[in-house]
């Protein structure tokens, strides 16, 4: 499904029904003790600095991920008192997500939708997607929808996750997730493979500016490397021991990162991170 321009819903859905890590939540009340719950943390901390950069306005917050997946940063703004709205088109990872929630006794409001096809207009203070938009080749559709689903002055995030796995922070570490999989091999067999454009900020700024966002802004996020025998999505967590060794490693190494925007260390360069940021108002 490469070339489909309305997105790979399909081998997102297989994923979501045949891997155990779609059953990972991937937000936490403690201390993160793997790579990803330290990354959604960092997420987290990186959104509220972006949140008072933008100066909402409105005290009953409203907030929908869309393309929620399991729902790992909605459920932290859930923990935070937001009125969090969650969709996804997998109706196998709604109900994950839905049983997470109820497991940690949060809060949310479940919507199985497309993200073409939204029909939320001017209702929320916040939409995001955490590795959404890359899926598609019509970038365009997608970003129109989740602006037309805010309300006036609300704020849009895009974190995007663009294909250049070789290029970026993971280019040294490639190796070592080379050993790692030929040890171990890839856990989970029956993991489609996902369709990810190499689109940078300009493509995706282009289409932002076409739409009427405002105030829009950029920057690489997630200055570290992924460490896995298998770290396509979904990700696959590493043994309890070698994951709190690589926390505390990760947790050095950003201290030694210079923040590039937000006062957050968490970001960076584009090109050098994992992933970048967009942002901006309607």
């Amino acid at each position: 499904m490469k070339n489909n321009k309305k997105g790979d819903s399909a081998s997102f859905d297989n994923n979501w029904r045949t891997t155990k890590e779609a059953n990972y939540l991937h937000w936490t009340k403690d201390e993160p003790v793997n790579q990803i719950q330290l990354a959604f943390r960092n997420h987290w901390e990186l959104f509220k600095k972006i949140i008072n950069f933008y100066q909402l306005d409105n005290n009953n917050f409203k907030s929908l991920e869309v393309g929620c997946g399991r729902g790992s940063l909605s459920a932290y703004f859930s923990e935070a008192g937001w009125n969090t709205s969650l969709l996804d088109i997998s109706k196998e990872v709604i109900s994950k997500a839905k049983k997470a929630f109820d497991n940690n006794q949060l809060k949310g409001n479940f919507f199985v939708g497309d993200c073409l096809n939204l029909d939320f207009d001017n209702q929320f203070d916040l939409v995001f997607s955490i590795g959404l938009l890359e899926h598609f080749e019509d970038t365009y559709s997608v970003l129109k929808n989740q602006y037309d689903s805010l309300r006036p002055g609300g704020l849009f995030i895009g974190y995007v996750v663009p294909d250049y796995y070789d290029k970026n922070v993971q280019k040294n570490y490639i190796w070592i997730n080379d050993i790692l999989k030929n040890y171990l091999g890839t856990s989970s067999i029956n993991k489609s493979e996902i369709y990810r454009s190499d689109f940078w900020s300009d493509h995706y700024i282009h289409d932002m500016k076409k739409i009427g966002f405002k105030k829009i802004q950029t920057c690489g996020v997630y200055p570290l490397p992924m460490i896995s025998n298998s770290p396509s999505f979904p990700f696959t967590l590493l043994d309890n021991k070698s994951e709190s060794i690589l926390v505390n490693v990760f947790k050095e190494m950003l201290e030694n990162n210079n923040p590039y925007m937000f006062d957050s260390n968490w970001t960076c360069v584009e090109g050098f991170g994992q992933a970048f940021i967009l942002t901006g108002i309607k």
